[in-house]
């Protein structure tokens, strides 16, 4: 899932000194966001979560009509109220063994 909050990271790790060799100039990136624009969400979301810093990647799922989080934060994980809030809007919260697992023994036409 994009979301701005990815495409400002981007912009901000296009920038960065190390990068200068490949002449990455300023006129470059506005290019990528022209381009990414139309794909990313505007919608925000009142997301109740502990870590502020995970804000943008739930909206992101949201936006993106996700089925599933995969992700390996143990905070995030461990975050019982913010997973019954995503459950309630249809979006799981798996780790990567979780989901292979699920995906592995999955039969044709289950559910989550």
């Amino acid at each position: 899932m994009a979301s701005w909050h990815v495409a400002q990271e981007l912009a901000d790790v296009l920038r960065r000194p190390r990068l200068r060799r490949y002449e990455i100039e300023q006129r470059d990136i506005e290019d990528v966001f022209r381009l990414l624009a139309p794909a990313l969400p505007t919608a925000d979301f009142d997301v109740p979560i502990r870590d502020p810093d995970d804000a943008p990647v739930v909206a992101a799922a949201l936006a993106g009509a996700a089925d599933v989080i995969v992700t390996g934060d143990r905070a995030f994980l461990a975050d019982a109220a913010l997973r019954t809030w995503l459950s309630d809007r249809g979006v799981r919260v798996a780790t990567p063994v979780e989901l292979l697992a699920l995906t592995y023994l999955a039969a044709p036409g289950a559910t989550w």
